[in-house]
């Protein structure tokens, strides 16, 4: 399953005198990614280079932006597959050094920027839950509500019944409720949804 960064954030290292400095965003359009793209060479407009690889949706994508191709956002955007992450940009700001790195290089040197970057923050996993929204009547509402941890109740609506909305991992409560309500339980809606588990 894969897992999203949970936080955004800039790494730098150094070799042979060229700077690699690597930020991570948390992204989820292509629009995002346009934006922040634009802001980093604003604020490095005498970078030697700013390369990216980004996973978003069934979107992935990698740019040399000059460096020998190959050697630069490829290398990068393996590292994320690797790491099965999602939901993210990743630029690595070059500032050159005066010394030549060469092909291998500057392959080693783009992908360790990123797996340190990765390395130094918490990555969350992804998990299937299920939406759905649930209508009874309201003279069971002390035993329904009783029944859901706080955190799997989205919303609630009392008139003369009650409306939960909930994120759950399942719908196995369905039988239970049926049996509490006898068969006065109704399901407006149910759809899977992905996503963080938070620590």
């Amino acid at each position: 399953m894969p897992v999203r960064l949970n936080c955004n954030i800039s790494h730098t290292i150094i070799l042979k005198k060229s700077e690699f400095i690597t930020e991570l965003h948390r992204v989820f359009t292509l629009e995002e990614i346009q934006v922040i793209l634009k802001d980093a060479h604003k604020r490095h407009p005498k970078a030697t280079h700013i390369c990216t690889a980004f996973r978003i949706e069934n979107h992935e994508r990698s740019n040399d932006d000059g460096e020998p191709s190959g050697t630069a956002g490829l290398p990068m955007l393996e590292v994320l597959r690797k790491q099965d992450v999602i939901d993210i940009l990743a630029l690595v700001i070059r500032y050159y050094g005066g010394i030549q790195l060469g092909a291998g290089g500057l392959t080693r040197a783009y992908n360790s920027s990123v797996a340190e970057a990765l390395a130094s923050v918490r990555l969350n996993p992804l998990v299937q839950m299920v939406e759905s929204q649930i209508r009874f009547p309201i003279q069971y509402a002390d035993t329904i509500l009783h029944l859901f941890n706080p955190k799997e109740i989205i919303r609630k609506h009392f008139d003369s019944a009650v409306t939960l909305t909930l994120l759950t991992q399942n719908m196995d409560f369905i039988p239970h409720l049926q049996e509490i309500t006898r068969g006065q339980i109704e399901i407006l809606y149910q759809t899977d949804k992905i996503i963080e588990s938070k620590p």
